[in-house]
């Protein structure tokens, strides 16, 4: 099958149906009776319609969470900020725990594996 785009498989079913059914009696006087094949093919194009419907549902479902997530996290981030600089007062800005705290902001941390003795 020919690569073709979804609203061209759906166009191209949608006038095939519309076809068969303006030239049924032609089809019939040829010996094949179109009726049953329309009816299947407007079957599948509903349950793809149908399909496409719950598709767009959940696209739309996964951009809000996307979002959610998102948000969510800023403001932990925001809060989690709001501590250190919470921690930073109460302690100073020369205190070693805020300096290690400061820098887990600070850096491009990249997961380290710890070294096993030998």
């Amino acid at each position: 099958m020919s690569k073709m785009t979804e609203s061209k498989k759906r166009d191209f079913v949608s006038q095939l149906i519309v076809i068969m059914e303006q030239n049924s009696q032609l089809l019939t006087d040829k010996g094949f009776d179109p009726a049953t094949k329309i009816a299947q093919l407007q079957q599948e194009l509903e349950v793809a319609d149908n399909a496409e419907g719950k598709q767009r549902e959940a696209m739309a479902a996964a951009k809000d969470a996307t979002q959610l997530a998102n948000e969510t996290l800023d403001l932990a981030y925001t809060d989690g900020s709001a501590t250190v600089d919470l921690i930073s007062g109460l302690l100073g800005k020369k205190n070693n725990l805020v300096l290690e705290i400061k820098k887990l902001r600070n850096s491009d941390r990249k997961t380290q594996t710890p070294e096993m003795p030998q």
